[in-house]
């Protein structure tokens, strides 16, 4: 597969992932994964959907695991990097965000900037308007994802497969040609 055909997908995947991490799964998000192409799409990469039943403990995990992780910090690039929120990599999405004329992840219910949901969606955004800008935010705005979504990648439950999904796409992003 070409990088030109690739790209649908990883646009896609982007968009998907990042929604997943910056908000919890309602009923609606799960009635749109359960369309047959994303469906395939993400038992391809190893998410099973959970039943309706399920969102409630969903919810709960997705808490636990983004927002108010016990042993661990939530997906914030400057808590990971600084150890306090709104720090030097969140003006730095700001200021890529306002380069393109966007405003951050609506559906982000005021997560941080550099929030890693909130910095995938921007980057599905950007993807074929401004690659100079999803150059900066792959360059510098990435790597460390990896490492906050580890302990999640660890569980055999849906936030588990869509975490390690996540790094993959990670992965699959910093090493796409731009």
């Amino acid at each position: 597969m070409s990088p030109t055909e690739a790209e649908p997908d990883l646009t896609a995947a982007t968009r998907l992932f990042g929604r997943l991490l910056v908000r919890e799964l309602d009923a609606a998000t799960l009635t749109e994964l359960r369309e047959p192409a994303i469906a395939d799409a993400l038992e391809a990469v190893g998410v099973a959907l959970p039943s309706a039943g399920q969102l409630p403990e969903l919810a709960s995990i997705y808490f636990e695991l983004f927002l108010h992780p016990p042993d661990s910090l939530p997906p914030v690039q400057s808590l990971w990097r600084d150890g306090r929120f709104d720090t030097e990599p969140a003006a730095a999405v700001r200021r890529i965000a306002a380069a393109a004329g966007r405003e951050l992840a609506g559906g982000a219910r005021g997560a941080a900037p550099d929030h890693l949901g909130c910095i995938l969606l921007l980057m599905a955004e950007l993807r074929s308007t401004h690659p100079e800008l999803v150059a900066d935010l792959v360059q510098h705005h990435l790597a460390w994802g990896e490492h906050a979504l580890r302990a999640a990648a660890a569980r055999s439950d849906f936030y588990g497969a869509v975490t390690r999904a996540t790094i993959s796409l990670i992965h699959a992003l910093r090493s796409a040609p731009l």
